[in-house]
């Protein structure tokens, strides 16, 4: 089922000026072809105007030239949510007046980017208040914009949404080395492969592309004054018009990471060392799966959960000056942070009520954001051990009740898989003195940093690994020497192996 089939014709004229409503569906289930078609006729019909709002430039240029090629430029207008940002930051405003629809397509925008942009809560709020509009907001990822909306703000959604799957997804790979990305372009040069890297940081992806100038193209976004100026904007525009690119390997920031289309058969391979779930999902959004057998590997730089716990600690400090504002009046807080600027700006000056008179606000958006994290981050961690990747397995289908986690993390394979080739190598075995000196040796050498080296430790290490193993103190046998004196064995370990189901094991 696409968008169109969802919301029909009879859904869009029940809606009524004022009505908020939520399209969630993935990538490629049409929801601009909705916008464009159904959407677009029903407005030509009854004379009236859409006004679609979106976040990225590339997207714009793509729907723009689109809109223009079909000759729907009369009903449809798109701006950027940013132009309506800026015009309020500098004491104007977006008119809205002409528009009868307002469509905020990648609505998560609000969101995701709210981490970075302390302004994303303005042009949310200007649309909100135009409430003689229809306001229909879509994305693949805008559960928790809708949460903000629905259980924070209080105001009713009509809710269509398209289950989402990830059946495209051949193979799921971590990897937690900078240096791997370089194996994985030479890997695809070598194999003649088509991939396309997304990271978070343009400097990163710019030094990438600069050491295989050859075989890769490069895009970042305007702002990125840096490294704007080493984009090819002829072969990104050509990339957009066409959606494909000729060079092996794109390497980009998330300036692409929603409404560009890439449509190739060819590419089967996707990096990304993107930490915003959402993004991330938007960003693998961007191959287009024309048929059944049309499938990609992914590839996903891991966080683990010493870092998530970093992360976790800089939102509370993020959180910090918000927090007590929220829980103390403005007199307090002034008090308590004088001449002290909150550098996160999620709490932020404004003016009120008589001239001269200011005051402090909490950008509640930002304030949703940080909380949504934290509490994606608790998520994650409550899996143990690679949290990260196992919350993204078991939403991309990679856990099975039976089989356990399906994804591959190719550094520490080695070591994992090492210990337990050592490990099967014992089973059974009687462990004396000399031979547990030995196995600490071989945990030492494949990862295991500890001071001391008992036997807990060691059940422990295995568990975390998730090995099929268990260390046990042995049964000290008695026996008669030769001069007929009963004696007892040395004191000894057995490993033994163990069947397990994964979820018992995980408790």
């Amino acid at each position: 089922m696409r968008v169109s089939e969802l919301v029909t014709t009879d859904e869009i004229n029940s809606w009524k000026p004022g009505d908020i409503v939520a399209i969630k569906a993935g990538t490629g289930m049409g929801k601009s072809y909705f916008i464009k078609n159904n959407l677009y006729a029903i407005a030509k019909r009854d004379n009236k105007k859409i006004l679609m709002l979106i976040h990225r430039r590339n997207c714009t240029d793509q729907f723009y030239k689109e809109l223009a090629r079909d000759k729907k430029l009369d009903i449809i207008t798109i701006a950027t949510y940013q132009k309506i940002e800026h015009l309020a930051r500098t004491g104007q405003y977006f008119s809205f007046k002409e528009y009868d629809y307002i469509i905020c397509d990648e609505f998560h925008y609000f969101m995701s980017d709210a981490a970075f942009n302390k302004t994303t809560d303005m042009s949310l709020d200007a649309i909100l208040k135009q409430t003689s509009k229809i306001k229909i907001f879509m994305s693949a990822t805008g559960k928790y914009v809708n949460n903000y909306l629905n259980k924070f703000k209080k105001l009713e959604i009509k809710d269509y949404e398209l289950p989402i799957t990830f059946e495209f997804i051949k193979e799921l790979t971590f990897y937690n080395k900078d240096s791997t990305l370089e194996t994985f372009i030479e890997e695809a040069i070598k194999h003649g492969h088509k991939a396309i890297f997304f990271l978070d940081s343009a400097r990163k992806a710019y030094d990438l592309h600069k050491k295989y100038k050859e075989n890769t193209l490069f895009n970042c976004s305007k702002t990125n004054e840096n490294y704007y100026k080493f984009v090819n904007q002829e072969k990104i525009a050509n990339m957009l018009e066409h959606e494909r690119f000729e060079e092996s390997i794109l390497i980009t920031t998330t300036c692409m990471d929603a409404g560009v289309n890439i449509i190739d058969d060819k590419l089967e391979h996707i990096v990304c060392d993107v930490k915003d779930v959402s993004t991330l999902i938007q960003c693998i959004g961007r191959k287009r799966i024309v048929t059944k057998k049309d499938k990609i590997y992914l590839y996903i730089k891991t966080v683990n959960n010493q870092q998530l716990g970093g992360i976790e600690t800089q939102i509370n400090k993020k959180l910090e000056m918000a927090r007590y504002l929220k829980e103390n009046n403005v007199e307090a807080y002034i008090e308590k942070y004088q001449r002290e600027n909150d550098r996160w700006n999620i709490v932020y000056d404004d003016v009120v009520g008589e001239k001269d008179k200011g005051t402090k606000k909490i950008n509640w958006l930002s304030y949703f954001k940080c909380i949504t994290d934290v509490g994606e981050i608790h998520a994650m961690k409550e899996y143990g051990k690679f949290g990260y990747c196992k919350s993204l397995a078991v939403k991309f289908g990679f856990y099975d009740q039976y089989d356990g986690y399906l994804y591959r993390l190719i550094e520490e394979e080695s070591s994992d898989e090492k210990l337990k080739r050592y490990l099967e190598s014992i089973v059974g075995n009687k462990l004396f003195k000399k031979e547990q000196k030995e196995l600490k040796e071989v945990f030492k050498e494949n990862g295991l940093n500890a001071r001391t080296l008992g036997i807990n430790t060691l059940n422990g290490n295995i568990k975390d690994r998730e090995l099929p193993y268990l260390l046990e103190i042995g049964k000290r046998k008695s026996f008669t020497d030769e001069d007929g004196k009963v004696k007892k064995e040395q004191s000894h370990w057995i490993l033994a192996k163990i069947t397990y189901n994964i979820d018992t094991f995980m408790q």
